[in-house]
């Protein structure tokens, strides 16, 4: 399919046909469905299909209110979680919103893209290390923020034809500033002083937020890849990395990325955009990066993890806190983190054992036997059966131990 079928499969109807609209919902209700407003809605969900489709077709739709809330891992941020039923939107919108922008982003674009996650732009990033001396590493500073509604609005009316769609678009685009009226059309504004007075941000915490951030910045790939003609270059939403050799091919380089970001409305986070020497390590993605050596784990991701792990010990069931340490333990394996993710040598552990000695594991699980669900070291597993033939790996299964928390002194 080229890129003009593409395009036009991007339409209005097919985006509030009845079978998109129950895929986004069942895409929604995942990890949600004990949620009291997720049960309310699915209640009857055919009825509420019906009338959700006959809103986005009829023009009727508008976005509800935000409810807002603050994290602050790994800092600060302000998320806004939609309602269920705009959340049904914006899934159905990506669905075919997603296609048409993936064509234009370049190879080594990561993020918001099947197969170009958090596994594939360390690998990608790996291979550059290994192959250059120094790497300018470049973060935009409060990138959602900062974004600007016109700029992102017609860059995405350029892609999408047609106008349903785009009036869709908008309403989502614009729904922070009032709730739940639609301000008026937007314009270009051509007038730098209009420009400046214009509002900008783009809400944390809608799916279309991702796309569409990924997308705004999608210029400057094609900028540094055909027109400077350096293709030694990866992207992750808005951190990026530009490899080579030559210092000052680098530094002329970063004048343009600052004059293309200017053109858009951004700029640099000038303490974490900087030249570095490869063999110093290069952070990124969670992981730091040296020349021929698997990556470690940042210091900072560690004890995020160690934070979020005690916390969900004291508070969530057992359930959830397996997933959360699984999800970990996918994570860290791509790195040299044997030794968070090692479990105990013997089950029970000894009580004799000194704090100093486990304060820093991390990862307390492994592989649970079928015969001892009890048993979770590896090595003692190899010891009562030296054949495997008698052992079953079920899963994963966690472990923790009473007492252990981020603090030393706990």
């Amino acid at each position: 399919m080229n890129a003009r079928q593409t395009r036009n499969r991007c339409t209005l109807e097919a985006i509030a046909s009845l079978p998109n609209l129950f895929i986004a919902a069942a895409k929604g209700r995942r990890g949600k469905s004990r949620r009291t407003d997720v049960e309310e809605w699915w209640m009857r969900p055919e009825v509420k299909l019906l009338a959700l489709r006959d809103a986005v077709l009829s023009g009727t739709y508008l976005p509800g209110a935000y409810h807002f809330f603050e994290i602050h891992e790994p800092k600060r941020r302000v998320i806004a979680a939609a309602p269920f039923r705009d959340r049904v939107v914006h899934h159905a919108l990506c669905n075919y919103l997603a296609p048409v922008l993936d064509r234009c982003f370049i190879a080594r674009s990561f993020s918001c893209q099947i197969g170009k996650g958090t596994r594939a732009a360390p690998e990608c990033c790996r291979q550059l290390t290994n192959r250059h001396r120094f790497v300018l590493k470049c973060d935009v500073r409060k990138f959602f923020p900062n974004l600007d509604p016109v700029i992102l609005f017609n860059k995405l009316k350029e892609e999408v034809r047609c106008e349903g769609a785009v009036d869709l678009i908008q309403r989502i685009l614009v729904s922070f500033r009032t709730g739940v009226d639609v301000p008026a059309p937007i314009s270009p504004g051509d007038d730098p002083v209009e420009a400046s007075a214009r509002p900008r941000g783009v809400l944390i915490g809608n799916l279309t937020s991702q796309l569409w951030g990924n997308f705004y910045l999608d210029g400057l790939d094609h900028w540094m890849t055909e027109e400077e003609r350096h293709g030694d270059y990866l992207r992750y939403t808005d951190d990026f990395l530009v490899f080579g050799n030559d210092k000052a091919r680098l530094w002329e380089l970063r004048e343009g990325i600052v004059a293309q970001l200017a053109a858009v409305r951004l700029k640099l986070a000038e303490p974490k955009s900087r030249l570095l020497a490869t063999r110093e390590g290069v952070p990124f993605c969670g992981f730091r990066f040296l020349p021929d050596l698997r990556p470690r784990i940042l210091g900072a991701t560690k004890r995020r993890f160690e934070a979020r792990r005690y916390h969900l010990f004291e508070r969530a069931p057992l359930k959830r806190l397996t997933q959360a340490v699984f999800a970990w333990y996918q994570f860290s394996r791509e790195g040299n983190s044997e030794g968070l993710r090692r479990a105990y040598a013997k089950w029970p552990p000894d009580a004799r054992l000194k704090r100093r000695q486990r304060k820093h594991r991390v990862l307390r699980g492994g592989s649970w036997n079928g015969y001892d669900p009890g048993n979770f070291s590896a090595l003692y597993r190899r010891r009562l059966h030296p054949d495997l033939r008698f052992n079953f790996n079920y899963g994963f299964r966690c472990g923790l131990f009473a007492g252990v928390s981020p603090k030393a002194g706990r």
